[in-house]
C-alpha cells in the first residue's frame, strides 16, 4: 500500500492519455487514465477531477471506445 506522500506524488508523473470515447452522435472525448472519467478539454494539464498529471503525447494511438447506451 501506498503511503499518503508516495500517492501524492503519483498524481504528479505524467500519465499517458490512452483511451477516447466516441459518442453516437460524433462527440469524442478522452478519458482520464487515473479516474477513468471524460475530460472536458483536450489538452490540459492536469485532469479537473482527479488532478492526474496528463501525457498527451500518444493521443494519435489512442484506443477508441465507441460509446453504447444501456437502454434505447
Amino acid at each position: 500500500m501506498k503511503t499518503p506522500v508516495e500517492s501524492a506524488q503519483s498524481y504528479r508523473t505524467p500519465m499517458k492519455v490512452t483511451e477516447v470515447l466516441l459518442f453516437e452522435n460524433g462527440d469524442a472525448y478522452s478519458v482520464c487514465p487515473q479516474c477513468k472519467i471524460t475530460l472536458e478539454r483536450d489538452y490540459q494539464s492536469y485532469c479537473d477531477r482527479c488532478g492526474q498529471c496528463l501525457d498527451w503525447s500518444g493521443l494519435n494511438k489512442a484506443k477508441i471506445i465507441k460509446w453504447k447506451p444501456k437502454f434505447n
